[in-house]
């Protein structure tokens, strides 16, 4: 499965409805769908470092190789800062970000219990979006039954600095020509909508 996220660079896990051409390990394998059969190795190689877990693309779990790892940080990523100052994501988001920022690594059950009821509602939700932007990733989990299973949750840059210093070498501009060439090369169309709900590019 690495070596298969490497050589294409990127995918989803399963077929993306409207978008077929987008690379997808369910193809890879054979099967319509892979999510159950990749459901350790969404955590474990990620928590490894061997490739990074996302729900970037249209909000669906995907891979990232660490060699594309950070054009896709300088494409979609932001500063905290700058994304709670313009109002992008909710104050609950924020009150997330914060808590995480000061004790992280921390897992999500004591990290919920921090929140007021309204931001406790909502924070699978806001975790997932903060994951999307490159802010926050998952550096482990809590068990392997139900009972136990949880993420535990750091700031992203904290967890992996140097991709996050080549994204800033890199520039937004640079990375989206980056990424639109790799995407002509596995012959995925580069429509708007795919640009907008994939990519999530503005």
């Amino acid at each position: 499965m690495v070596r298969f996220v490497d050589a294409v660079g990127f995918c989803a896990i399963n077929e993306l409805e409207r978008f077929p051409a987008f690379p997808n390990l369910a193809l890879a394998l054979g099967r319509r769908e892979a999510l159950w059969q990749a459901w350790w190795w969404k955590d474990d190689l990620h928590v490894q470092q061997r490739v990074y877990y996302t729900r970037l693309f249209a909000g669906r779990p995907g891979f990232i190789s660490l060699g594309w790892l950070p054009a896709f940080i300088a494409a979609n990523g932001a500063a905290a800062d700058e994304v709670f100052l313009v109002g992008a994501l909710p104050a609950a988001a924020k009150e997330i970000y914060r808590i995480i920022e000061e004790r992280g690594p921390i897992s999500s059950r004591p990290l919920k219990k921090l929140l007021p009821p309204e931001a406790r509602r909502a924070a699978t939700g806001l975790l997932w979006e903060l994951e999307r932007r490159f802010i926050i990733t998952k550096t482990d989990i809590t068990g392997r039954e139900l009972a136990t299973y949880s993420y535990v949750w750091d700031l992203a840059e904290r967890w992996l600095p140097e991709a996050f210093v080549e994204a800033d070498r890199l520039r937004r501009k640079a990375a989206e020509a980056l990424i639109s060439e790799r995407l002509d090369a596995l012959g995925v169309p580069r429509e708007e909508k795919l640009v907008k709900r994939v990519l999530r590019w503005e």
